[in-house]
Order: C-alpha cells, then structure tokens, then sequence
C-alpha cells in the first residue's frame, strides 16, 4: 500500500521551493493585492499537484473552483481515503489570523474525516505590490498555534475558529504540537477552556439558585 502520507511529508522541501520559484516571479501587478494573491492561490495548488500527481499515479486529486471550499486540494486515495492539502496567503506585515478549522466541529469534519492535513502558507509584502515573500509547506496541526491562557490549541473567543501561530514562530520553527496526540489533547484543552468560559460568561448570570443546584446536581 502506498505510504501517501510519507511520500508528501518527504517532498515538503520540493514543494515550498517549487512553489517559490512560480511565484517569486509574480507580483499582483494591482494596488488590489489581496484579490490578486486570493488568486494565486490557485497557482500555487497547481504546482502542488505537478510534483506529487506523478509520485500518487493512483490518486485521485481535486482542486475546487469556489474559493471557499476546504481543501484547495484533495487527494483520494484508490481506497477512498482522503487527504487535504490547504493554501493560505497572508500579509507579512499582519500575523497570520486565517480561518484553520472550527473547535466544535474540528474532529468530525477534519480529523475524522481526513487521513492526514497539510498547509501550504504564502507570505507576501502587501507594502511592496503584493511581492511574494515566502513559502511554507507544513502539517495542519504544525501551523496551529497556542493559546497562552489555557495551553491549548489557539482559537478565537466569539465563534471558536482555529488560528494559525505567528510569523515569528514560523521563522523559528516552532511547532507547538509535536505530534497528533499533543494536537488532540490541546484540542480537548480548548474546547473544556471555551465551554468553561461561555458558560461562566454568558449562562452562569442567567441562572437562579433553584436552577443552579440543578446544574450542579449534574456532577453528583
């Protein structure tokens, strides 16, 4: 059985210096720099494609025309497994605070769903017309960041979407989960960290006497 998973962590470097080259030669050319990088998106998951079609021959890879389907690229494997691979443009001059994943949602619709998850993140000069910066190629949960009040994954408060970690981690190499089983118990970390926080903020002031000891009878 082909080891998908091997071959694509195995070509990470090809794929950042592959991409790299494309679009170090390409600049948005249009003061609407983040339209323009929106789109090249697309170029850059098509130089993905080029390098590990002919390494996967019995895969099956999708790229999505609608700019908000997940992922930029699937691949299915010839026993329906499936792999994602997600392209993100940021400006350098902001950290990154792209949309990664949901925390109510992240096992059902990724974890479960996907065999295994990297992203592609370009970072580009919006200050300089757009000019592409610089490429990295990582494993999904290398990208996300921590949240430093409760040590688990980072999130947003309001909605709980996923958020990457900062440019300066990125160019120091810090990952925050090391492996799958420190990115699930980081997970499971933010998602109690959340639920604690909402309840406390928003039920807890809402609650009579009678109705919290029927709430606290719930952990007797």
């Amino acid at each position: 059985m082909t080891d998908i998973k091997g071959i694509i962590d195995n070509n990470s470097e090809a794929i950042k210096n592959a991409v790299s080259e494309k679009l170090s030669h390409l600049t948005s050319g249009t003061e609407d720099y983040i339209t323009a990088w929106k789109a090249l998106q697309d170029e850059a998951a098509e130089v993905v494609v080029d390098i590990l079609k002919p390494l996967l021959p019995n895969c099956e890879f999708y790229i999505p025309k609608g700019k908000s389907t997940y992922p930029d690229i699937k691949i299915t494997a010839p026993n329906g497994d499936l792999y994602a691979i997600d392209v993100k443009c940021n400006e350098a001059s902001k950290d990154p605070w792209f949309d990664m994943a949901r925390l109510d949602t992240i096992y059902k619709e990724r974890i479960n769903k996907y065999v295994y998850e990297w992203e592609l993140i370009i970072k580009y000069d919006s200050e300089d017309n757009g000019k592409f910066l610089k490429a990295y190629f990582l494993k999904f949960r290398e990208v996300v960041g921590m949240r430093p009040d409760c040590k688990g994954i980072k999130y947003r408060p309001y909605d709980g979407k996923v958020r990457p970690k900062t440019w300066s981690d990125f160019d120091n190499e810090i990952v925050y989960w090391k492996t799958d089983d420190d990115f699930h118990k980081g997970i499971d970390i933010s998602l109690i960290y959340r639920w604690k926080e909402n309840i406390k903020s928003t039920l807890v002031p809402k609650l009579t006497d009678e109705q919290k000891k029927e709430f606290k009878a719930l952990f007797d």
